[in-house]
């Protein structure tokens, strides 16, 4: 199974992200500023079967992801994708995202002390769950 469109803009941004933190980071990651999110871990499941871990470009998911608040998308440069969301809160320390596209339902969940994110997308006979660590942009 292939993610396409929407979904594979929202985990660029996720991707962008695998570099440790600075402390002066901490709290940054509230939606005020953009984000770009590096996807270190991919799972794919079906129905009916157990999930498998699996590379991002196998499921057609680019490595970096940006996450825009103010323009209310997270996007993909490199493979040219955006998907924008729904919903964009902020929830007990965590920014939270939430979308749907194609058939396809998404969440976006980012800890404001740490940047490290939780993704899930979601159709009928499949679904995706992706981690990674996002960074303050300038």
């Amino acid at each position: 199974m292939k993610i396409s469109g929407w979904a594979s803009g929202v985990l660029a941004a996720v991707a962008m992200c695998v570099t440790p933190y600075a402390a002066g980071a901490a709290g940054k990651f509230d939606g005020s500023a953009p984000l770009a999110c590096a996807l270190t871990d991919v799972h794919e499941c079906a129905a009916d079967t157990e999930c498998k871990r699996v590379s991002a470009g196998r499921v057609n998911l680019p490595p970096i992801l940006k996450v825009d608040i103010r323009a209310g998308k997270v996007h993909s440069e490199s493979a040219g994708r955006e998907s924008p969301f729904k919903s964009a809160q902020r929830l007990d320390g965590t920014l939270l995202l939430q979308g749907s596209e194609n058939e396809r339902a998404w969440t976006m969940m980012i800890a404001e002390t740490t940047g490290k994110m939780s993704a899930t997308i979601s159709a009928a006979e499949e679904g995706f769950v992706i981690f990674g660590s996002c960074m303050v942009l300038p």
